[in-house]
């Protein structure tokens, strides 16, 4: 058993209380020979005060937070261990382009993000999910965890705005990062969301390379691109000289060189984004196998249920004393 507030023991001295005080409640008699001796009254005074005492043990007690040990239970499922990278720049705040016949701008590229991918994560149950935003450098969400309320959390905190840069190199490195804490069970995957490419340093794309490479992990990048923007998938990039290409040309030919299972998207619009999260949620679906923690049992609250029922019995018990002998 462990206590989450064992600074409340220090209370428990006021336990001594009932016995200390002395009450001054009866009669007043002149000469005690008077009064008969009352040992039945004598026993149920000392058992009052007992059970006051008892009473405020409960309450100490209580206020310390009693927990019993956490229990792991081990869990298969199908699904896959992954880690969402979430670009947050300010562009990320700009719509998909829309209908222009309609005069109406399309859904904003961040909160179609994560409308979709709450769907992802709501339809996988069995999925373990980390969450890394970046900008100009990495923002860790949330660790690869099967809680689906910090999931959720990390997920509305990486599809917020930031500031106006897309350094995709940082997230992906602390993305990778994050499997090191855990052990591999199944599928384990990198999930990319951006709408550009920044460029990547050569000691960063070194790193990458060997951190992806060694630990086996599938990556997945969708772009979410504009009419206007280059496509990474347009015949005539073979024109651009190496070196002088477009940066997510770039980045894709970086990605397609690594000995890892990679698959480029692009989106330009939800039903698109909708189309790529759903092709992933299809090729990441293996046997999982990983253990949760079940908190132990919270003892205060049956320590606070003690102490009302002791409140309950000590107001009976007082309102069934004797007040006076006058009609002795």
């Amino acid at each position: 058993m462990a206590l989450l507030n064992p600074w409340a023991l220090i209370l428990l001295p006021v336990i001594y209380l009932p016995f200390w005080l002395k009450s001054r409640q009866g009669q007043m008699y002149s000469w005690l020979d008077l009064v008969p001796h009352d040992k039945f009254s004598d026993t149920a005074n000392l058992i009052l005060k007992a059970m006051t005492s008892l009473l405020l043990a409960c309450i100490v007690i209580a206020l310390a937070s009693p927990r019993g040990p956490d229990q792991k239970i081990n869990k298969i499922g199908q699904g896959a261990q992954t880690v969402m990278v979430i670009d947050r720049s300010v562009s990320m705040d700009h719509p998909f382009a829309g209908d222009a016949s309609s005069g109406r701008a399309a859904e904003i590229k961040s909160a179609a993000a994560r409308r979709l991918i709450t769907r992802f994560i709501d339809s996988r149950p069995d999925d373990m999910m980390g969450v890394v935003g970046f900008t100009n450098s990495a923002l860790y969400g949330a660790k690869i965890t099967n809680n689906r309320d910090a999931i959720h959390a990390a997920i509305n905190a990486a599809t917020s705005s930031a500031i106006n840069q897309t350094n995709i190199g940082a997230g992906v490195t602390q993305a990778v990062s994050l499997f090191d804490s855990i052990e591999s069970s199944g599928s384990r995957a990198i999930i990319l969301l951006s709408d550009g490419a920044g460029k990547i340093s050569p000691r960063v794309k070194h790193k990458i390379k060997e951190t992806l490479e060694s630990r086996k992990l599938s990556l997945y990048w969708i772009v979410l691109r504009e009419p206007d923007d280059i496509s990474i998938f347009s015949a005539s990039n073979s024109q651009f000289a190496e070196g002088s290409e477009p940066a997510p040309i770039e980045l894709d030919k970086f990605f397609k060189s690594l000995r890892i299972k990679y698959k480029a998207y692009e989106a330009d619009n939800p039903a698109a984004l909708q189309s790529a999260i759903q092709d992933i949620n299809t090729r990441e679906k293996k046997k999982i196998q990983y253990s949760i923690s079940i908190p132990g049992h919270d003892y205060s609250t049956d320590f606070i249920v003690i102490a009302l029922f002791l409140s309950l019995l000590i107001l009976i018990a007082k309102n069934l004393r004797v007040h006076s002998w006058q009609d002795a």
